[in-house]
């Protein structure tokens, strides 16, 4: 199935070239919706999900006019339902279909997080990392909050992990760590794997971000409650993803020890402990050089490739090797100076006004919680990483 795509997006270039004006539009017809009928139609397995999914196109309408643009909706049908569209319906798009039931039925996804550092020499080693099944879908959902309605989001795809809590409970980073994020596609018989998302964030440059977000909030939950409000130091951290593609969203606290004060700082005095506990390695030429392009991710995990093939290939990589994902513009506020969005859960925790106190404390560095929330990719850029680019993981080897 998926060189007949592949064979069929390269006969489709190759005509566009040819005439310049895109002809051979029934041909393309003809086949998608022949793919759709014959892989989702046709042929179930057992472990595929009895849903269909079509991508509907219909002429927008203002003011009584109609205008060139088109809205774009994603219709959900069982697979034995008697209003299922007709395979010449016009009104659907048909590439786009097969493209989004390939995505959300016929791959498997794995997000792996690890927490690593990297040596002189240029070594990345990994001290813990943990690895999760996730799921494809073209809806989403606050994370923050229960009980909130999915919105679709199609063409963006999401990769969500609900109980991101226990999934990564031991995932902690401290000074001179950094949190790496790998996403892995891979088809049903797991003949072939491929990277779609990858990179990692310091954890200095996690820790300015939550510093300023909880520091902020604290002061004005201060005084609008009089110290009587209780603050939670769960951060909800948006931030772009490589190259700008895509984005994640990390929950980050502040991880408490037995000390009766508010967020104690939480230093581990045993060399034994599984956080200086190396558990394996692995080695990685030089970075590219960095540029001023702020990003989440630097590309500490890339293995170098010439300018003209990242080009070619347009993946999601960061194309450069900034060891902060933001930079700071003429001292302004932080918050101004990133495309960061950040959303505190209330109702727990600890006492405001001490917690203020604490986080006044610029010196100090402690754990931090780093809990991966989701992932999300617009559906285009998967396609070229599995059809395409197909690069090898390195957290889950």
């Amino acid at each position: 199935m998926l060189r007949a795509i592949a064979e069929e997006r390269s006969r489709a270039g190759l005509r566009h070239d040819i005439s310049g004006l895109g002809c051979f539009k029934d041909d393309r017809i003809v086949f998608w919706t022949w793919m759709f009928s014959t892989y989702f139609m046709e042929k179930w397995a057992p472990r595929q999900d009895d849903m269909l999914f079509y991508v509907r196109r219909k002429l927008s309408y203002s003011g009584g006019e109609s205008t060139d643009g088109k809205k774009v909706e994603v219709e959900v049908y069982r697979r034995d339902s008697k209003k299922l569209p007709g395979l010449g319906d016009p009104d659907i798009d048909w590439e786009e279909s097969v493209y989004l039931n390939l995505i959300l039925q016929k791959l498997d996804y794995v997000v792996t997080c690890a927490v690593c550092t990297r040596s002189d020499g240029g070594d990345i080693h990994i001290h813990r990392k943990k690895s999760q099944q996730v799921f494809a879908s073209p809806s989403k959902h606050p994370m923050d909050s229960k009980g909130e309605e999915s919105k679709i989001s199609y063409p963006n795809i999401f990769f969500m992990i609900d109980s991101f809590e226990e999934v990564f409970s031991d995932m902690t980073v401290g000074e001179g760590e950094m949190v790496c994020v790998e996403l892995v596609a891979s088809d049903k018989s797991n003949t072939f794997q491929g990277v779609i998302f990858q990179g990692s964030i310091r954890y200095e440059a996690l820790k300015k971000v939550y510093d300023n977000r909880v520091s902020v909030a604290a002061k004005m939950a201060q005084r609008m409650s009089f110290g009587f409000y209780k603050y939670s130091n769960m951060e909800f951290v948006r931030m772009k993803g490589p190259q700008g593609k895509g984005h994640a969203e990390m929950a980050v606290s502040r991880v408490s020890t037995g000390d009766t004060s508010p967020y104690g700082t939480e230093e581990d005095s045993n060399p034994d402990s599984p956080v200086h506990e190396r558990v394996t390695s692995f080695s990685t030429p030089p970075t590219p050089e960095r540029n001023n392009r702020p990003s989440f991710f630097s590309p500490s995990l890339k293995r170098k490739v010439p300018r003209t093939r990242i080009a070619e290939m347009k993946k999601s990589h960061s194309a450069n090797d900034s060891e902060e994902f933001f930079r700071d513009d003429d001292g302004g506020d932080l918050h101004n100076a990133t495309n960061l969005r950040s959303r505190s859960l209330s109702g727990t925790g600890r006492s405001l006004v001490g917690s203020w106190l604490k986080l006044n404390r610029t010196d100090e560095n402690f754990l931090l919680y780093a809990h991966l929330t989701y992932i999300t990719l617009p559906l285009h850029r998967i396609l070229t990483d599995i059809l395409e680019v197909r690069q090898k993981p390195i957290l889950m080897t």
